[in-house]
């Protein structure tokens, strides 16, 4: 019986250690929060102005550039300095602000369906860059 009782107690505490990291990975807001010690690289422009066209990042056929060619999917907010709130990572995320590169992590997890990019990617680096170069020339209306 000791044994039976022991075998289920470690089996539970186990269960329990693993649980948040099983969490995590079904989390979209814990998918998207830049790691610790995360330093971001510089990113390939060209690079990400490629991806941001490119369907295959995602597993429904969207593009970054689907929702947001032409400035199109921009809040206000868009041209303030990151971090900054965003309506939908505040919305669907429970995030008060994020950072540019997580904002492109969460159309990746959410609009898109795919997984996070690894964040030591060049292709993480390029969105991050090229999206950088759109805000600076995104013009909020009125």
């Amino acid at each position: 019986m000791k044994t039976h009782l022991f075998v289920l107690l470690s089996s539970f505490a186990l269960g329990a250690a693993m649980a948040p990291a099983a969490l995590a990975a079904d989390d979209p807001g814990a998918q998207i929060t830049r790691p610790t010690a995360y330093k971001p690289k510089t990113g390939d422009v060209a690079l990400g102005e490629k991806l941001f066209n490119d369907t295959q990042l995602s597993t429904n056929g969207l593009a970054c550039a689907s929702c947001h060619a032409k400035h199109g999917g921009f809040q206000a907010s868009f041209a303030k300095p990151y971090p900054h709130a965003v309506a939908m990572a505040r919305e669907q995320l429970g995030r008060k602000s994020v950072y540019l590169d997580e904002m492109v992590q969460g159309c990746m997890v959410m609009p898109m369906a795919a997984k996070p990019l690894p964040w030591d990617s060049k292709e993480l680096a390029g969105l991050t860059a090229y999206m950088l170069t759109v805000q600076k020339s995104f013009k909020p209306s009125r």
